[in-house]
């Protein structure tokens, strides 16, 4: 992110601080989070195996949790502990445990498969993350942790409909609209009675709840009666805590509202989008035209060196003066930077710089307070509480129609709405989230084909592109004019056609100055894929081996992508270079792969990178 600053670099002398700690009295690693929190200890020396593994296992930690590993957040790192515990106690209770690093074999590995648990499917993967730094693992077990797999024996989550995922940002949208009117008139109402707006004598309960109000933001709490710790009478007259603070600040359930209203505007999964902080840059430079913020999004599950992401948010049209209380919901813009606002006042209580913060008044182990950030359960409570107030919980006595929101089920349904990568590539988008959705599977199917099926009409409703035979090239040796007349060319332009000095790509073009996509007169400035169905495109034998090559890899692309992009992007062209090859036998499209040079199957990557273009 360019905030137009020098990096912070540190100053001459520094040396890393420790982070492995081993002596015959301890076994830990110091993990030091990377949103900058306070540091914590993994104490290694609980795992039930000799010292010598606790020193292996400890010295994976370090680097799985350090800078170049991939749990660096506090939640991730001190979960490796709970890891390396389920697997140590397997260990511990074989006939012969291993003693040492170079003991550990295969049928470890396969026999901590066999013998399950409600946590295998999550702790293969994991350990192969923690043991990839552990220092010279034996051959044996390293290679069959490397191929293990557990089936997965979950329910496979599925994409919401598109009703429920309405619902939930409708519900979403509702409530920090009406936070962001509350707040206004609650910091309205505080700015005029300081102002001495507001006359005790003639509005007496206004002032007192205004009073109320300065009470709370100077101290962060209601009046209470001396140690007691008990509400003052105005303050129980004038709902308590919950009612007071809440004048000024986000609830709980409002904080998680704005959380899910940016899961389903940028399609990032729940640790990401719970990582956001309030610190960003704006490229608009706040000059008008279109509203955006540059935030850093952190995936640490991505490795070191593509973690962190920079993400613009944008607004969804010019730039004006909203009126108080009137916050933009629809776009990402939107809801960070109404976050920035309404949680200001409990971030700077808390200390913290999450873009999440809020006044909590509930009881419980943690009691009153501000908080900052996003717990896991922050959904499951959130859907529960929304689907209870609005009383759609139970209506009429029936069934409960409350909906269970999950962050990977919104991911999911973004994800299929929207068909496009979010940290991630195409093939996993396809292959890993939308393959294995269940949810609207036909109706997808139905999109896809419908999409298809209009691309395949549009590429045939014209004939191929017209192509010279090895015939047509020979003749133009000895009869240049029947062959530029059969072709609708003249000898000159034959010439050159056959001579490789009016190539694109896929085919040569004899109307550069004419073409039906510029202006007549101008070059052509059209993608090199619309000369398959271009009037002025002629096709040679040379062109074949290019051809062929660029067939091949839009059907490897076809795999690589989700089904509906790719019938967008590239069905029309691949039916029409198949109509194209057809006119060959399955000898010479033999020929022409085998005589392809390593120069054309750069040209076709590059050509169908876009990077060809004007």
């Amino acid at each position: 992110m360019s905030a137009g600053r020098r990096a912070g670099l540190p100053q001459a002398g520094y040396a890393m601080p420790r982070r492995l700690f081993i002596s015959e009295d301890e076994c830990r690693v110091r993990l030091f989070p990377e949103d900058g929190g306070r540091p914590a200890d993994i104490d290694l020396s609980v795992l039930p195996v000799p010292p010598q593994l606790q020193a292996w296992f400890a010295g994976a930690v370090a680097g799985v949790t350090g800078p170049g590993g991939t749990r660096r957040s506090l939640r991730s790192g001190l979960d490796t502990l709970s890891i390396l515990k389920r697997f140590t106690r397997f260990l511990a209770g074989l006939d012969q445990p291993p003693q040492s690093p170079d003991q550990l074999t295969a049928a470890h590995v396969s026999g901590f498969i066999l013998a399950g648990g409600a946590a295998l499917r999550r702790d293969i993967p994991a350990l192969r993350s923690i043991l990839r730094f552990a220092q010279d693992p034996p051959s044996g077990f390293a290679a069959r942790l490397a191929q293990a797999s557990v089936p997965n024996a979950d329910v496979p989550a599925v994409s919401y409909s598109p009703d429920e995922y309405q619902r939930i940002i409708a519900a979403a949208r509702s409530q920090l609209r009406a936070a962001a009117t509350r707040i206004a008139s609650g910091r309205t109402e505080l700015a005029a009675w300081r102002a001495g707006l507001i006359g005790q004598a003639a509005e007496p309960a206004r002032w007192e709840a205004a009073r109320l109000l300065d009470h709370a933001d100077r101290h962060g709490d209601v009046p209470r009666r001396g140690s007691s710790q008990t509400r003052t009478y105005s303050a129980q007259c004038a709902g308590g805590a919950p009612a007071i603070m809440s004048r000024l600040h986000l609830t709980y359930h409002e904080a998680v509202a704005g959380f899910v209203l940016l899961l389903t505007l940028t399609g990032h999964n729940h640790s990401t989008v719970a990582a956001l902080t309030t610190a960003h840059s704006r490229p608009d430079g706040y000059a008008g035209g279109v509203p955006s913020a540059l935030v850093e999004m952190v995936k640490p599950r991505r490795g070191s060196r593509r973690a962190s992401m920079s993400q613009a948010l944008q607004s969804g049209g010019e730039a004006s003066a909203p009126d108080a209380g009137r916050i933009e919901v629809t776009t990402a813009f939107g809801v960070y930077t109404a976050l920035l606002d309404l949680a200001g006042p409990a971030r700077a209580r808390c200390g913290s710089d999450s873009l999440f913060a809020f006044y909590h008044y509930a009881g419980g182990p943690a009691g009153r307070g501000f908080r900052a950030g996003i717990p896991k359960a922050a959904l499951a409570c959130w859907a529960q509480h929304t689907w209870q107030a609005s009383g759609q919980d139970n209506p009429d006595g029936g069934e409960p129609a409350g909906l269970r929101v999950s962050s990977r089920r919104l991911r999911l349904t973004w994800l299929e709405m929207n068909q496009k990568p979010v940290a991630h590539t195409e093939t996993t988008l396809a292959n890993q989230y939308l393959a294995r959705n269940r949810g609207n599977l036909a109706e997808y199917q139905q999109v896809v084909a419908a999409a298809l099926a209009g691309q395949v009409t549009a590429a045939r409703s014209r004939p191929p592109i017209p192509a010279l035979t090895p015939h047509d090239a020979e003749l133009a040796a000895t009869d240049p004019g029947a062959v530029a007349d059969r072709y609708g060319l003249d000898e000159q332009r034959l010439a050159q056609l056959l001579a490789g000095r009016l190539d694109t790509v896929l085919a040569g073009c004899t109307g550069n100055l004419n073409s039906p996509h510029s202006r007549v007169g101008e070059p052509c400035t059209a993608s090199f894929l619309l000369c398959l169905s271009c009037p002025n495109a002629r096709a040679t034998p040379a062109h074949l081996p290019v051809q062929v090559l660029a067939a091949d890899m839009l059907r490897a692309r076809r795999e690589q992508m989700t089904p509906l992009d790719w019938a967008q992007r590239f069905a029309d062209p691949a039916t029409r270079l198949g109509d194209l090859l057809a006119r060959y036998t399955s000898a010479a499209i033999g020929d022409a792969r085998q005589a392809a040079t390593a120069a054309d199957r750069d040209l076709v990557e590059r050509f169908l990178r876009r990077e060809l273009d004007h």
